[in-house]
């Protein structure tokens, strides 16, 4: 059987319960039809990149699974359907990359969230006393006003056409 991954995006102005039906409704749909779901990833609400059917949020659905090629088509008639889903894709998962996916999912599981997550050490404040010293020593270089600093290259141009005609 192939693998596939589908990705599907909900209306996010439905109610929790009725997002829960429809993901179920695929998922049974999926396994009705000889497909082996693998994982189901519910990437919650998120901000669309541009509006669609005058939405700016949606939520994000991705299913992997395997099953045979035929149940595509079916799937796909079963998303055009229903009203509520803005927008969906199905993906035949080269070999490749279903191996890539599946140590990446191992991984996951594997990793500790504590262990994910490393502290920086936080850097040591300044002591008073050594900003005190620094601002009374006064500054070191002070910038250029964008009016001297043009005035510094209007002189310094000056000087080279000066010395070209000199020559």
């Amino acid at each position: 059987m192939q693998k596939y991954e589908t990705i599907f995006i909900i209306d996010s102005l439905l109610k929790s319960e009725e997002i829960d039906s429809i993901i179920n409704k695929y998922e049974r749909f999926l396994s009705a039809n000889g497909g082996q779901i693998e994982t189901v990833e519910r990437w919650g609400k998120k901000r669309l990149a541009y509006e669609i059917k005058k939405r700016q949020y949606g939520y994000y659905v991705v299913i992997r699974f395997s099953g045979p090629p035929t149940m595509i088509k079916q799937l796909e008639r079963e998303y055009r359907l229903n009203e509520s889903l803005l927008r969906f894709k199905t993906l035949a998962m080269p070999k490749g990359a279903v191996q890539a996916v599946e140590s990446k999912i191992a991984a996951d599981k594997t990793q500790k969230p504590e262990a994910a997550v490393e502290k920086a050490p936080l850097p040591e404040p300044q002591a008073a006393t050594d900003v005190a010293d620094d601002a009374a020593a006064g500054p070191a270089s002070e910038p250029q006003s964008v009016e001297s600093a043009q005035e510094t290259a209007d002189d310094e141009t000056a000087n080279a056409t000066a010395e070209n005609k000199a020559e």
